[in-house]
């Protein structure tokens, strides 16, 4: 696969049923972060979903590089999108901020309950669903949406995994459930694992916030932000424990 594709034919299934997958690639000083980790994500679904995409890891290398370089990208969000027709990238600026990290995120529950579909497991392009939930959280006065399933159980946010702490460890869903396992949130568990934090996976029911002391959740762009309410219960605003998750990705 070797075309660079700006526009997307009727007859594409990209365009005729939303299949396509992507990634987004934080771009820090020209580098691309988690790069390894993005790409065997996504080959991982092209190979799980049976699509009809044909590219391997080095040609992806290959690509991202040489977009990197040729527009002199330093620090962007980077987007490849692999369809049937080809691949497309293109970057947008990081909006997060000082301001953003110190105010943390307000979340309400999305009016979408999750049944169980592997999709959810994989970054498709088949998006409006996370779409139309964080506009709804936004038109709320909120910054995202949770996902819940029909037991009540917590899944992710539109845009990132979620974690709640309390007595200095850290209580994440289930991995295998119907949620998008994120590059950050491997790196998370790895850092916990070298600063000795205990970090679970579990069921979590939304009804079962209020043990918490904590929250935040995580994606590639952002890293990792505090969740400082979700609908009308309120956290604590600090963590040690985020704190030294925090500190250890600043490194």
């Amino acid at each position: 696969m070797d075309i660079m594709n700006n526009s997307v034919s009727f007859n594409s299934d990209l365009c005729k049923f939303g299949i396509g997958l992507f990634e987004t690639i934080k771009i820090k000083k020209g580098k691309p972060i988690y790069l390894d980790m993005h790409i065997n994500r996504i080959l991982n679904s092209i190979e799980e979903l049976r699509l009809n995409i044909d590219i391997d890891k080095k040609q992806i290398i290959n690509i991202i590089e040489n977009y990197i370089n040729e527009k002199n990208i330093k620090d962007k969000a980077l987007r490849l999108t692999l369809f049937d027709e080809g691949y497309n990238i293109t970057t947008r600026d990081i909006t997060y901020d000082k301001n953003s990290y110190d105010r943390g995120f307000k979340l309400t529950v999305s009016p979408i309950i999750r049944g169980e579909s592997i999709l959810h497991r994989h970054k498709t392009t088949n998006y409006f669903e996370n779409i139309y939930s964080r506009d709804y959280a936004i038109s709320k006065g909120f910054n995202d949406s949770i996902f819940i399933d029909y037991k009540n159980r917590i899944l992710e946010c539109s845009i990132s995994n979620i974690y709640f702490v309390k007595d200095d460890k850290i209580y994440t869903p289930n991995s295998n459930l119907p949620i998008l396992n994120g590059t950050m949130k491997k790196r998370v568990k790895s850092i916990c694992e070298e600063l000795d934090i205990k970090i679970i996976e579990c069921d979590i029911e939304i009804t079962e916030i209020e043990k918490f002391d904590f929250c935040f959740v995580s994606n590639s762009l952002m890293e990792v932000m505090k969740v400082v309410q979700i609908d009308s219960f309120k956290f604590k605003n600090y963590s040690e424990v985020f704190k030294s998750i925090w500190e250890h990705l600043q490194l």
